[in-house]
Order: structure tokens, then sequence, then C-alpha cells
């Protein structure tokens, strides 16, 4: 910890407390680094939990083992954890389909389904009680000033903190980015994505399922109680915008229509919410002093879930770097030191962000050979279980090069 120097010090600030920048808090907490929290929005008072979170996310295993090892899994209501042990597939232009089983890898499902602020409560409520983790919120940054060996951040109450290391977690949107004046290569999907959480006539049977319609994708993802899922919705921003203003009899109505009724009628639905959709990645991940992890890296299309999922592996494999770093002697604020992570994380991020932003237009584009050639390569897929278990291996963070809390160790 820096101590001769002017203001507060720790050993890292954190801007952005949401489920990647509280994750990598805990990682860092649990070793004994002191940290400084920076969330800009204030606490809120206890909300009525029994009504659901519009926005449910799609966990992986490899997800689920970082919650586990920051003690976060036990935290969740054991009773709100959805789980998915199938995939389903299709396409509204065509006959293509494609099907997913985890038992086909001896797995006993291929994720989970959880309330984005299930998580988040959780999370929030183990840093409480770590006496290494201060908060300051509300609060943003407005000053960032670099030296040699510490760096400074101006909060807009005029507090000023000191530390070695400086990581910004604070979203697409990210003021410690814009300080740091790192740039971002960003592109409009012109969609916006629609999310809530709904009840079926049918019981989802824990399969998640997702259609590919001919603006994009729309899927059902299982929640914890048998007949509710959590849907996300990718249109075009106007269709978004009706949809928000639609009466719930005629939301409804739509939403069996695009969904072909496949769960059978929609009996009840909650709060909607809709937010654009982007592409996004950082110029740098790293500069001397300062890193970016999650949304304040880099953004991808919603369509495979995996948005909070690479998140989580970037603040995984920061900590990793960053413990060893400190074990080792070494400055964990240095540039050679964020390097590594940097080269870990900007290459796989961006690969996984090419492959959703290919099948988005493979999907969109009603071209007919492109339509042809779509329906008949998922049928193939479909056929080849070599290929599928590859592919579920993959998409469930089973393989790759992971950091050690993702791979289930200590």
């Amino acid at each position: 910890m820096i101590t001769n120097n002017a203001g507060t010090s720790v050993d890292v600030i954190i801007a952005g407390a949401g489920i990647v920048g509280a994750a990598f808090a805990a990682l860092l907490g649990r070793a004994g680094i002191s940290i400084a929290l920076i969330e800009a929005t204030a606490a809120e008072p206890d909300k009525d939990k029994s009504v659901a979170d519009p926005r449910v996310l799609a966990i992986t295993r490899a997800s689920e083992k970082i919650l586990r090892k920051i003690n976060i899994w036990d935290r969740i209501a054991g009773n709100r954890i959805g789980c998915f042990r199938e995939m389903h597939v299709w396409d509204e232009n065509g006959h293509g389909q494609i099907h997913f089983d985890s038992a086909a890898i001896c797995e006993s499902t291929l994720g989970y389904i959880i309330e984005s602020r299930l998580i988040q409560d959780s999370l929030h409520a183990a840093l409480s009680n770590m006496d290494t983790i201060k908060w300051y919120r509300p609060a943003r940054p407005v000053l960032l000033e670099k030296y040699d060996d510490s760096v400074v951040l101006g909060l807009d109450d005029g507090r000023r903190l000191r530390s070695r290391l400086i990581v910004a977690a604070d979203g697409s949107n990210s003021a410690v980015r814009e300080l740091a004046g790192i740039t971002l290569d960003s592109h409009d999907y012109r969609q916006s994505a629609l999310v809530s959480v709904v009840t079926t006539e049918k019981p989802h049977g824990d399969i998640a399922r997702q259609r590919f319609l001919s603006y994009g994708p729309l899927a059902f993802l299982p929640m914890a109680e048998p007949s509710r899922c959590g849907i996300v919705w990718s249109t075009r921003p106007e269709h978004a915008a009706e949809l928000m203003n639609m009466d719930m009899g005629r939301f409804h109505l739509e939403l069996e229509s695009a969904f072909a009724g496949t769960l059978g009628r929609i009996i009840s639905s909650g709060t909607r919410a809709s937010f654009p959709l982007r592409r996004a990645q950082a110029e740098h991940y790293c500069q001397h002093r300062l890193a970016l992890i999650g949304d304040s890296a880099h953004s991808v299309h919603p369509l495979a879930g995996q948005g909070v999922n690479l998140g989580l592996l970037d603040a995984a494999t920061l900590a990793e770097i960053m413990i060893e770093a400190r074990l080792k002697g070494r400055d964990a604020g240095a540039y050679s030191v964020l390097r590594r992570y940097e080269r870990w994380r900007k290459g796989e991020n961006y690969r996984m962000m090419m492959i959703f932003e290919g099948l988005k237009y493979l999907f969109e584009s009603e071209a007919c050979p492109v339509r042809w050639l779509r329906n008949t390569g998922m049928d193939i897929m479909d056929s080849v279980p070599v290929l599928k278990e590859w592919i579920m291996v993959q998409a469930m963070g089973l393989a790759g090069d992971l950091p050690a809390s993702a791979r289930g160790l200590s």
C-alpha cells in the first residue's frame, strides 16, 4: 500500500461495482489486497425479492466455478437458480435446427439461468463483510493522474484516491476509459434487446430455446420455476419500442406468434426493459497503472448469452495475474505485468465477438442461397455428435486457456 502521498491510499481502485467489478473485488479482497470500490449509483433499499428482475443471465459452468471460488454461489437462493440441460435452436425461415443435450458429454447441465440482480446482491452482501474493501458510492470518476509509481483518481465529491493500479469495470460508457484516452472501436447493430420474465402455458422442461427470426433471435431461457422463462428478444429499435409500449394482452400475442406457440400461451409477464445493441472493443485493455475488464473493454451481441461470462473471465484472469505478481514481489500495476492480461484476454474476446457477429448476420440474411446454406448446415451439424460435443464443451467454459478459478482450481 502507498502511504507517502496525499489522498486516501489503497492497493487497487476499482471503478464499477456491477457483477464483473464486484467479483473482481471479491477475488482480490480474499487475497488481502486493499481496495477502494467506486460505484456511481447509491445503495438501494431492500427490494421485494419476489418480483423478478427482467434481466436474466445465462451463466456458464466456468462462471459458476468463479462464483464458487469467492463463496457467492451458495449465497444465491437455490430455488431461484434455473438450469438448462438441453438447448434447441431453429430458424424461422427454413427447416434447419440443432439440439444440444448435456447428457451427451456426461454433464448434469449446460449452464444456469439466474436473475442479474440476485447475483449482484449476493456479491454486494459478501463485499460488505470484507474489511479489505471500502465503498465510495454514489461517486463518479472525474480526474485521472498517472505517475511512475502510482495513479490518482479524483471523484466528483472532491475526494482523491491513490493506488498502484486502477481497474475500470464501469460499463460500456466507462468514465475511466475516457479519462485514460483509450479509444473504443464500436459498431452499432441497429438492434435493441427487449427483456422480460414470462409465465408460459407449457413447462420449459429445462430446455433453453432460441428461434432465429428475420430481424434477430428470440430466446426463452428456463428459470427455476417450471413454467417461467426469461426472454431476450433482439429486434429492430422501432419494433422494440412498439413492444415496450404495447398493452399486456397484445404483447403476449406478439410473443406467442414470434415463438410459434412453442410453449403455448403466455399466461403473464413482468416488467419489460430494452437496451441498444452494439459490438465494441477497446483499442487497449491496459496502460501503465490501468486495466479494463468486462463491458469497459468489450461488448458482444447477446445471442449466445456470453457477455457477463466473458467479463467474469477477464476478472478472474486479471486477479490471478495480480496475485501471482504480488507473491513474487513484483509491481502488479506495471505495464509489463498488465500486458500479460491483455495478451491473454483481448484476442479471445475478439474471437468470440466475431463468431457472434457472424452468426447474427448469417441468420438475418433472407437471400435464398444463404437461407439454404444455413439450414442445411444446421441439419448437418445436428447429425455430427463429435462436433456438437466440441461446441458444448467450448460454450460451457470447460476447455480453453482459462484462469485457475474458472477451472475449479485454487
